[in-house]
C-alpha cells in the first residue's frame, strides 16, 4: 500500500491556471484573470458535524492514538473540529481492548468498565448517558450515530471513560492517559495496529447482513453437560447430565431440554417450538412478533393471573424490549450444571440463583423503573467463567398511539409438560391446579394518542373443575398531572370484584410508582410482591422510588420498596426493602436490607435481614467474588461467608477456590477447588470439595462439549459449548475473480481472517472457511472480521462487521466475497514554457473501467491522484467533465491503465493537459 499524505494541498483553479496564463498571449492571459475563482475548500477542521444526528464527510479527520508511548493506530475516524472531535467509540474501545458494546442499528452503547465492572449506558434515542449510575449530561450534537460506529465529542466521552484525551489538533494525534489501569495496559503485548485509513473508514461505514432463514428441517445441533464424581455420603457415585437442543423444524425454530436427577435418571425435559420477528412480520395483518407451542408459558394479566407455564401455545404482538411501568417482567433463560446466576437491575443486585428449576433460571415479577431499564444476566460457571448478557427494557406508561393494538394470549395445561416422566422435578413452584387448563389474554388499544383501553380475560384452574374460575377486566392508561396512570377493575365468575390505580413518574428526581388495589369476594391476585397466592386479599398497596445518591463524589443507585397486604383472614403482611450497589478501589459493592412484619392471628413477628457483596476482577487476573449474609431482628446474627477466587493460569488451564463458611457454626465450614481445562473442543473441570459441618467429601469430574453438524465438512464435529443453545455460523472467504459473489471458476479461498465476537476468536483454514460457534441466541448478534494477517492486501473486501440473528441450533451462511484489487499512480503534469512538466493541483481525474466500475479522485500537491482498491478491468483515464469543460482542458494523449489483480501496482500513468484558449466571443465578454 502507497505511503500517502494524510493532509492534502487543495489549490484553488485560478492557481492551476497560473503557469498556463503564463504560456498564452495577452488576451488569454487576461481571460484567464477574469474567470472566477470557485471559493476555497473549506478546511475540515473549522466545519462542525451536520447538526444533530448527522455526520459532516467533509470534516473527516484520521488520528493518531498513542497510549504509554505505543501507537495504537495511525487512522481513528473522527469528525468535526479537531480541537474537539467526535470519536469513533466502537474502534476507540476496541483498540483499547474494553468491554464496550457499540450497537450503531439499535443506536446504544452498552458497556463493562474497570476491575468493578461499572457499567455504561448511552443511549441516542432517549438522550440518555450513565456510567455505574451517575447520569451524564448530553448536549445535541454531542452523540452523533452512523451505520457503522457512533461518535462521542472527546470533552463528553472521558467523562464516561476511564481516561483524558490530549489533542494535537496540529499533529492529528491523540494521546490517551487513563484514570486506571486498562486491559491493553494489563497485558502488555499489544503491538502498534497501521492500517491503511481509508480503507479502514469505508468499512466501517457499513455492516454486511445475513440472513438466517427459519428452514422446513435442519440437523440439529447439541450442548452436553455430563458429571460424574465420587463421595462418601448415601450417593456414592452421582451421575448428572444436561443435553440441550436446537434445530429448524416446519419452519420454526425447536429447543429442547433433558436434565437428569444424581443417579442419571432423566427427570425433566421441554420442548418448544418457536418464531420471533422483531419487526412484527409473522401472521400477515396480525404482526405478531413472537409465536411458540409446545412448554411455554401465559402472560400475565394486570390483575389476577400471573405468568405461568405449561404445555400448549402462546402468540404475541407487544414488542420484544417493551413493557408499561406498573407490570413486572419475568426473566428466564438457560443455566447449566455447576452455574449459578445474578440479576442486576439498574446497576443493583436484585436476585440470584444456583440451582437450574428444568434447566433454567427465573427470577420472576421482577418491577421495573420508568424509561430505559438496564438488565443485567450475570452467570459464573464451576470452571471460572464469567458471562454477561445484557437487556435494554424501555418502561413506558401503557399509552399506545392512535390506531394501535397490542394483543397477547396464552393457553396451557398448567404445570404439565410436553413429557413428564415418573420422577418429576419437585421444584414445581404452584401445585394449585396443576394439569388444569389456563389461559390468559390482553388486548390495548389506542383510543386517543393520549387514552389507551385494556381488556382482558383468562381462565384460572382450581384443585378441582367446581373451582375453576373465569376472570374479565377493563382498563384505562392515560396521563394524569405529569404521571402515568393506570385505572383497572376486574370480576371473576365466583362474585370476586377487584380495582386498582396506579400513577408513576419523576417526583423530586426520583422515579416513583404507587400503586393500591382493593379485592373483595375472594378475588385472587396473584402478581404482588410475596403474595400467598392461594388466599384471598383484601387490600394490597406499594411504593416504590428509585434514584441514585451522591456521596463523596460517587453515585450510588438506590431502590427502595414498600408493600402492604392485608388477607380476607385478617393477616396482614408488611415488607420493606432497600437495595444499593457502588463502586471503590476497584471494587463493585452491593448491600441490601429486608425487612418483614406479619400481624394477625394473635402473634406478631418482625424480621430484618442483610447482604453485602463485593466483586473485583483484579489486575485483569484474579477474578474475586465476596458475600456476606446476616440477621438483625429478631436477633443481631452473622448467618454466612462466601469467597470464590478465579485465576487464568494461561488460555487452556484456570484454577478456582472457594470457600464457605456458616458463621452460626464455625466448624461447619466448605472448602472448594477446582482445575479447568480449557480445550479445543471442550471444557474439563476437575473438582473437589469438603464439606467440615457433616465431614462429607465430593470428588468431580465435568465435561462440556457441544456437537454440531457443520455444513463445510459434511458431518457432525465436536466443538466447544454453544451450538445446542446458540446459533452456529459458516464463514467462507474467497478471492472473487468473477465477481458472481459465489466460490467458483478461478476463485481462491482466503485463510489466516480472524473472526471475533463468539466465545473465542476464530480464523479461516486453508480453504478459506471457519465454523463459529457460541453466539449466542439474541435478537441480533455481530461478527468483527479482521484482515490484517491476510497475505494478500490488494483487496477490495465487504464490510468488516457481519451482522445476524441467531438462534439455538441455527446456522448462518455468510459468504466473503474479496475482488482482487490493485493500485496506480496518475500524475496530471502541465508543460511549461522552457519545455519542463510540472505537476498540476486540483485537478479532478477518473478512471473509467470496462467493468462498469468509475473512480474519482484529485490531484494533490504534485500533481499526483492514488487510486486504489481499484477492481480487476482495463480504465480510462479522464477529466471529471464539469472541470474539464469550465477550465478548457483536456489531455494531450488518451491513457489506459490495466489492473490485473495480482497483489503488484500496475505503472504509474503520466499524462499532460492542455488548456484551450478562449474564443475572441468570449474574450470580448469578458473585457
Amino acid at each position: 500500500m502507497r505511503n500517502r499524505s494524510r493532509r492534502c494541498v487543495a489549490w484553488s483553479a485560478t492557481a492551476a491556471l497560473a503557469i498556463f496564463r503564463a504560456s498564452q498571449g495577452a488576451a488569454a492571459e487576461a481571460a484567464a484573470q477574469a474567470q472566477p475563482a470557485p471559493p476555497p475548500a473549506a478546511s475540515p477542521a473549522a466545519a462542525p458535524p451536520a447538526g444533530a444526528g448527522e455526520l459532516d464527510p467533509a470534516t473527516l479527520l484520521l488520528l493518531s492514538v498513542d497510549l504509554d508511548d505505543l501507537t495504537l493506530t495511525d487512522g481513528l475516524t473522527a469528525y468535526g473540529d479537531p480541537q474537539d472531535p467526535h470519536l469513533a467509540v466502537g474502534e476507540l474501545t476496541r483498540l483499547l481492548e474494553m468491554d464496550v458494546e457499540v450497537l450503531p442499528t439499535e443506536r446504544r452503547i452498552i458497556g463493562r468498565l474497570g476491575e468493578a465492572r461499572r457499567s455504561l449506558v448511552v443511549d441516542l434515542k432517549s438522550g440518555m448517558a450513565q456510567e455505574a449510575g451517575r447520569n451524564i449530561p448530553l448536549a445535541p450534537g454531542d452523540v452523533v450515530a452512523n451505520e457503522g460506529d457512533i461518535f462521542v465529542r472527546a470533552s463528553v466521552l472521558q467523562r464516561m471513560l476511564p481516561m483524558k484525551f490530549q489533542v494535537d489538533p496540529e499533529a492529528l494525534a491523540v494521546k490517551i492517559v487513563p484514570s486506571e489501569l486498562l486491559p491493553v495496559q494489563s497485558r502488555m503485548q499489544r503491538l502498534a495496529r497501521r492500517r491503511d485509513a481509508m480503507q479502514q473508514f469505508e468499512a466501517k461505514n457499513e455492516v454486511l447482513k445475513a440472513e438466517t432463514p427459519y428452514r422446513l428441517f435442519s440437523l440439529p445441533a447439541f450442548d452436553m453437560v455430563l458429571g460424574v464424581g465420587a463421595e462418601n455420603s448415601d450417593n456414592r457415585f452421582p451421575l448428572r447430565y444436561d443435553i440441550r437442543v436446537g434445530a429448524d423444524l416446519l419452519y420454526t425454530g425447536f429447543q429442547g431440554y433433558v436434565g437428569s436427577d444424581e443417579n442419571g435418571r432423566p427427570a425433566t425435559a421441554r420442548l418448544t417450538l418457536e418464531r420471533r420477528s422483531v419487526e412484527g412480520r409473522l401472521l400477515g395483518p396480525l404482526k405478531a412478533r413472537a409465536i411458540a407451542v409446545g412448554d411455554v408459558f401465559t402472560p400475565g394479566l394486570a390483575l389476577g393471573p400471573r405468568s405461568m407455564g405449561g404445555r400448549g401455545m402462546a402468540i404475541s404482538t407487544v414488542p420484544l424490549d417493551e413493557t408499561n411501568i406498573f407490570n413486572r417482567i419475568d426473566l428466564r433463560g438457560e443455566l447449566p450444571l455447576g452455574y449459578d446466576v445474578e440479576l442486576y437491575v439498574n446497576n443493583i443486585l436484585r436476585s440470584g440463583q444456583n440451582t437450574p428449576a428444568k434447566g433454567r433460571y427465573e427470577f420472576l415479577n421482577v418491577p421495573l423503573s420508568q424509561g430505559l431499564n438496564v438488565i443485567r444476566i450475570v452467570t459464573y460457571g464451576p470452571r471460572g467463567e464469567r458471562s454477561e448478557s445484557t437487556r435494554i427494557v424501555n418502561v413506558g406508561g401503557g399509552v399506545l398511539r392512535r390506531g394501535e393494538a397490542t394483543f397477547e394470549l396464552g393457553v396451557v395445561q398448567q404445570e404439565e409438560n410436553l413429557i413428564r416422566f415418573r420422577n418429576p422435578d419437585a421444584d414445581q413452584t404452584f401445585n394449585n391446579g396443576r394439569g388444569g387448563l389456563r389461559a390468559a389474554a390482553n388486548l390495548n388499544y389506542g383510543l386517543t394518542s393520549t387514552l389507551t383501553l385494556a381488556a382482558a380475560a383468562a381462565y384460572i384452574p382450581g384443585e378441582t373443575r367446581k373451582l375453576d374460575r373465569q376472570l374479565y377486566a377493563l382498563g384505562l392508561r392515560t396521563s394524569l398531572f405529569g404521571f402515568s396512570t393506570q385505572i383497572d377493575a376486574g370480576y371473576d365468575s365466583f362474585g370476586g370484584t377487584a380495582a386498582s390505580l396506579g400513577m408513576a413518574g419523576q417526583l423530586f428526581g426520583v422515579s416513583t410508582v404507587l400503586r393500591h388495589a382493593e379485592f373483595q369476594g375472594g378475588f385472587i391476585d396473584e402478581n404482588g410482591i410475596g403474595v400467598d397466592i392461594t388466599r384471598p386479599l383484601t387490600r394490597r398497596s406499594e411504593l416504590t422510588f428509585d434514584g441514585n445518591l451522591g456521596l463523596f463524589r460517587a453515585v450510588i443507585p438506590l431502590s427502595v420498596r414498600g408493600v402492604r397486604t392485608q388477607y380476607a383472614d385478617g393477616q396482614r403482611e408488611l415488607l420493606g426493602s432497600l437495595r444499593g450497589s457502588g463502586t471503590g478501589a476497584g471494587i463493585l459493592y452491593s448491600g441490601g436490607l429486608e425487612f418483614q412484619r406479619i400481624t394477625g392471628r394473635g402473634a406478631t413477628t418482625n424480621t430484618l435481614n442483610g447482604f453485602f457483596a463485593g466483586s473485583t476482577y483484579r489486575g485483569y487476573k484474579w477474578q474475586l467474588r465476596s458475600s456476606l449474609d446476616f440477621q438483625i431482628l429478631p436477633e443481631l446474627e452473622a448467618r454466612s461467608l462466601a469467597i470464590t477466587a478465579d485465576r487464568d493460569i494461561s488460555e487452556t488451564v484456570a484454577l478456582r477456590f472457594g470457600v464457605g463458611q456458616p458463621l452460626n457454626d464455625l466448624k461447619g465450614f466448605n472448602l472448594t477447588a477446582a482445575s479447568i481445562f480449557r480445550l479445543r473442543f471442550a471444557d474439563l473441570a476437575l473438582n473437589g470439595e469438603y464439606n467440615n459441618g457433616d465431614q462429607v467429601w465430593r470428588l468431580g469430574a465435568q465435561l462440556n462439549f457441544g456437537l454440531g453438524y457443520n455444513p463445510a465438512i459434511g458431518r457432525y464435529e465436536m466443538t466447544r459449548p454453544g451450538p445446542g443453545s446458540g446459533g452456529s455460523v459458516l464463514f467462507e472467504a474467497f478471492l472473487d475473480r468473477n465477481g458472481n459473489g459465489i466460490f467458483d471458476g478461478d476463485d481462491e479461498p482466503v485463510p489466516n481472517i480472524v473472526l471475533e465476537g463468539a466465545d473465542r476468536r476464530v480464523r479461516t483454514g486453508a480453504n478459506g472457511r471457519a465454523f463459529v460457534t457460541g453466539v449466542g441466541a439474541g435478537p441480533t448478534a455481530r461478527l468483527l472480521v479482521g484482515l490484517d494477517e491476510v497475505e494478500n492486501t490488494s483487496v477490495q473486501a465487504p464490510p468488516t462487521t457481519v451482522q445476524f440473528s441467531p438462534r439455538a441450533g441455527s446456522f448462518t451462511t455468510v459468504r466473503y466475497p474479496m475482488k482482487p484489487t490493485g493500485e496506480v499512480l496518475v500524475l496530471i503534469q502541465l508543460r511549461r514554457p522552457d519545455g519542463s512538466l510540472v505537476g498540476l493541483s486540483a485537478a479532478q481525474v477518473q478512471l473509467v473501467g470496462d467493468n462498469g466500475y468509475t473512480a474519482d479522485s484529485t490531484t494533490e500537491f504534485d500533481g499526483s491522484a492514488s487510486f486504489e482498491n481499484l477492481p480487476v478491468g482495463t480504465y480510462k483515464v479522464v477529466l471529471e467533465p464539469e472541470q474539464a469543460a469550465r477550465l478548457r482542458m483536456s489531455l494531450l494523449e488518451p491513457h489506459t491503465v490495466v489492473i490485473k489483480g495480482d497483489g503488484g501496482f500496475a505503472p504509474d500513468v503520466k499524462a499532460e493537459v492542455k488548456f484551450a484558449p478562449r474564443s475572441q466571443e468570449n474574450l470580448e465578454q469578458t473585457q
